[in-house]
């Protein structure tokens, strides 16, 4: 009974075994540099800087001689040290920074390609380095912080005896006249203390023995590089990666894993990255990347509804293609002078004049339909011309007249002088300040009748028939002398 319990047991640690996540234990090994020191392109011909306690990288001017200028960082650590036939699964080159830039600097480190010393080298017989960057990260424009890079890749190849470990050159992403933008490290010859971090350093995380394990590069593409993904293995939170970054797992040969990442990703507001194939089963040493797609927040509306026909709010794939249409009449009257017009698509605040709208889908959207209200103005007179009927949209502003602002009266009245002029504005709208001028302009809160109110103008008539009584009067005088002149004198 003993034994087929000791059996059973044995049974089950096997099984649980294969399942392992992590097989190998992770070690943590420091280095220090065995040489270090920087090259200043102000001072091409000086090469003392070896053993000195400061390492400068960036831009800088020197304001006593005018001169503008760039530093390089040269750093180098032993690798031999490092136990055989291990995997190094990570490695960040650490500098502490005592001196800040007055904004933040992005800092590039590249592989050395030849041999250098400390003590003599300067900026004239600096060696090559690649023109390909191991890395590059931020150095902020504060002091007292750690600046790291990740040169993983870099150490891989020293360590696998690839390429001759000639150590990593450190310069500014950008050398240009600037002043205020370089960043200054403690090098290995400053005395420390009890502070060792800020020491120069390189951290190498090694995992296992190639003989009894097997090794499993994941990495991700299509996300930006602020952006991260959780990785997990059998269903354990493993850690995170971003673009650009590779991530090594160490697992038992023999043994198969599931290894996924997050399947969604948030971004910016109305932006994620879905990862469709975010899973995937491991059996045996490969790279396997993870993509990410970009999705974008699109938003409907339209109003009345029953006019259009749009998709669902939702996430749509970039480069989707959607439809909207409006089937409902361009022009809607509701009640007497008011009417509803079709004022076309809005995308993300910008009008279309369209009936179909076809959307390619490149970024968070907001689509909007929907119909204007308008009113009627309606202008009218008994006499002379009107200006300003017509339908204006809800809250616009329309201007109106009546021209001539005076005109003679019909018939015989007319002729002797008789004028109409305007007088005021009335008519309907409650929201009307009714001009008195023969010009106004209104905004139209409803429809709105106006009506031009015109008063008799007698004054030319009076006079003008003055005037012709006068001749008249003057006309019968010079009868009645004439006619007196010529008759005959009976006496």
């Amino acid at each position: 009974m003993m034994r087929k319990l000791i059996l059973a047991y044995l049974i089950v640690m096997m099984a649980t075994a294969q399942n392992l996540s992590l097989a190998v234990a992770q070690t943590t090994v420091t280095l220090y540099p065995v040489a270090d020191n920087y090259a200043d392109s102000k001072y091409p011909n000086l090469g003392h800087y070896g053993k000195v306690t400061v390492l400068y990288v960036g831009n800088s001017y020197d304001h006593a001689q005018d001169i503008w200028g760039s530093e390089r960082i040269y750093i180098r650590f032993d690798l031999t040290k490092l136990a055989n036939n291990r995997i190094i699964a990570q490695a960040t080159l650490s500098l502490w920074q005592f001196y800040a830039p007055m904004s933040n600097q992005t800092y590039e480190a590249h592989r050395v390609l030849k041999d250098w010393n400390e003590t003599t080298q300067n900026w004239n017989n600096q060696p090559p380095s690649s023109s390909t960057k191991t890395s590059e990260t931020v150095a902020p424009n504060r002091r007292e912080v750690a600046v790291e890079w990740d040169i993983t890749s870099d150490v891989k190849a020293w360590y696998d005896h690839q390429v001759p470990n000639y150590g990593t050159m450190i310069k500014v992403a950008r050398e240009e006249h600037t002043k205020d933008a370089s960043s200054g490290f403690w090098s290995r010859e400053y005395p420390v203390g009890p502070h060792e971090e800020w020491k120069p350093k390189l951290t190498i995380v090694v995992e296992g023995e190639p003989t009894t394990t097997y090794a499993v590069t994941v990495s991700v593409s299509g996300l930006p590089s602020q952006a991260v993904t959780s990785v997990t293995v059998d269903g354990e939170l493993y850690g995170s990666i971003s673009s650009g970054v590779e991530k090594m797992i160490i697992f038992d040969r023999g043994t198969a894993h599931t290894i996924a990442v997050s399947g969604l990703v948030a971004g910016p507001p109305g932006v994620r990255y879905r990862c469709d194939a975010n899973e995937t089963q491991m059996t045996a040493a490969i790279s396997h990347v993870f993509t990410y797609s970009h999705e974008y927040w699109v938003s409907f509306s339209a109003e009345p509804d029953n006019m259009f026909q749009t998709p669902a709010n939702g996430w749509y794939g970039e480069n989707s293609t959607l439809l909207a249409s409006h089937t409902g009449p361009d022009i809607i009257y509701n009640s007497p002078g008011t009417r509803l017009v079709f004022d076309g698509w809005h995308l993300n605040g910008e009008r279309r004049q369209t009936e179909l709208m076809t959307i390619i889908v490149n970024g968070s959207m907001t689509i909007a339909a929907g119909y204007r209200t308008e009113y009627y103005l309606n202008v009218t007179s008994s006499v002379a011309r009107t200006n300003g009927s017509g339908w204006y949209a809800k809250d616009a502003l329309a201007s109106f007249s009546v021209e001539p602002p005076s005109v003679p009266a019909e018939g015989l009245l007319g002729i002797l002088g008789l004028k109409h002029s305007f007088a005021e504005w009335i008519g309907q709208g409650s929201s009307v300040d009714f001009p008195s001028e023969p010009e106004g302009a209104v905004i139209m809160k409803e429809p709105t009748a106006l009506l031009a109110v015109w008063q008799d103008d007698w004054a030319s008539f009076i006079l003008n028939v003055g005037l012709l009584l006068l001749a008249l009067a003057a006309v019968a005088v010079a009868v009645i002398v004439r006619a007196r002149r010529r008759r005959p004198n009976t006496l």
